[in-house]
């Protein structure tokens, strides 16, 4: 319970001080529950089949990773936001009741309001760092949405590639099969030697390991590109199948890589980032100036003598701490100026190192793509010929496992072409998905 005294001392400011506990209330935020789900919220997969630019834009819109991302990305700008406001006025008040009763003596009070002066001195650098640091918030998401992108084209290609290498093989691997179980009868009933039996029997077994690596490998492809789209795991995801992506020239390298830092988005975080730590050292820099608070007070004894005066706090800078803040200061953006070097000259390294590699891939490719047709035809004559007798079963076999061998090297040499350039891409600052020439399944 108030004493009369308090009471009589508020009774003369009820307006003031309602007004104050009104604007006080006013801002108060309320509390909303968020409660945890019970169950995993995954997707149904698409009825109808992907191509490569419809699973990244799938995964940019339903990709938990994604989510969690966007989640941060407001936190930091919330945080960068908070960073630049000014401190809030300080209120005080003080109440002294006599405690003798004497007639002539009222009770006495104290009312005062203050302000730091040094928050609005620093205010414009901290408020220039905060918006670049809530950029630098939004553009660390443009990039991760980038990288997802690049995933999910990633992953698309390794799904696809490996299902077709898997069939291929699959073929193959009947075939084989068929040859060392026809050999394993003959060597029973006395008509080969162990050594022709033992041959087949190595081949189809060799065969069938490379279909069941290429079964793992596609499978894991799915699972982990399911995951990316937020899919239920034992979902059915359709996949159209996808042709060689077109090589990049020499000179789109070069003119990529002149504008890049203005166009890839992790770089430009980083550019944001560096020009927060510099509105940091400005301000640090301000901040070596005496802190001041300046307020105004009334107040009235307790035999009302009223009273109308300015308080002033200062603080005196004498133990370093703002020389250790400025040089931390110095110390971060010197930091971020070496990172974002860095990062640019390693774009510059991994942009030519990827570039050279895909010149040496689309040439084994071309080469590849050319012997295969051939190899295929001359192994499809070789079954005709074994069929009738013609040609020995080392032979044919030969032909066989080397056309696997073949089919899946080529297989091997597309699916790296495919995240070279899906990678090179990306370094470049340019779309991903541009890579993607996709035909109907």
């Amino acid at each position: 319970m108030l004493s009369r005294a308090w009471l009589r001392l508020l009774r003369p400011r009820r307006s003031a001080l309602a007004v104050l506990a009104f604007l006080a209330l006013s801002a108060c935020a309320t509390y909303h529950a968020l409660p945890l789900s019970t169950a995993p919220q995954l997707l149904p997969a698409p009825k109808r089949a992907l191509n490569m630019e419809q699973t990244a834009l799938f995964a940019l819109a339903h990709s938990p990773d994604l989510a969690v991302a966007r989640s941060q990305t407001r936190l930091a700008i919330a945080k960068a936001r908070q960073s630049d406001k000014l401190a809030d006025p300080q209120f005080q008040a003080m109440g002294a009741p006599p405690t003798v009763h004497v007639p002539g003596l009222t009770d006495a009070y104290s009312l005062g309001l203050a302000e730091d002066l040094q928050g609005l001195l620093t205010q414009p650098a901290r408020a220039e760092g905060a918006r670049a640091k809530a950029d630098q918030a939004r553009l660390e998401l443009a990039w991760s949405e980038v990288q997802t992108a690049q995933t999910s084209a990633t992953l698309y290609a390794e799904a696809v590639l490996n299902a077709e290498k898997e069939r291929a093989l699959a073929r193959l691997a009947a075939i084989t099969r068929s040859q060392a179980q026809h050999s394993a009868q003959a060597l029973r009933q006395h008509n080969t030697t162990i050594a022709n039996a033992g041959s087949d029997l190595s081949a189809s077994l060799d065969i069938l390991s490379q279909r069941d690596a290429a079964a793992r490998a596609a499978l894991l492809a799915r699972a982990r590109l399911k995951a990316l789209l937020g899919i239920e795991p034992n979902a059915a995801l359709k996949l159209k199948t996808i042709s060689d992506p077109p090589p990049i020239s020499r000179g789109a390298v070069i003119q990529a890589l002149a504008k890049v830092n203005d166009r890839r988005p992790d770089l430009l975080a980083l550019r944001a980032g560096y020009h927060a730590q510099n509105e940091a050292v400005i301000a640090a820099l301000l901040e070596q100036f005496p802190a001041m608070n300046v307020g105004f007070q009334r107040a009235s004894d307790n035999t009302n003598v009223q009273t109308n005066g300015l308080t002033v706090t200062v603080n005196i800078p004498l133990f370093g701490s703002t020389e250790a803040r400025i040089r931390t200061a110095r110390a971060s953006r010197a930091m971020l100026h070496a990172e974002y070097q860095a990062r640019l000259d390693l774009t510059a390294a991994d942009a030519w190192r990827t570039f050279h590699a895909l010149v040496l891939l689309h040439r084994q490719v071309r080469e590849l793509e050319t012997a295969v047709p051939a190899l295929g035809q001359m192994a499809a004559r070789a079954r005709a010929a074994y069929a009738e007798g013609n040609l020995s079963p080392s032979s044919y076999m030969l032909l066989e496992t080397s056309l696997a061998a073949r089919e899946g090297e080529l297989l091997d040499l597309k699916q790296s072409l495919w995240q070279d350039t899906i990678a090179l891409r990306t370094v470049l600052g340019l779309s991903p998905l541009d890579a993607a020439v996709d035909k109907e399944s």
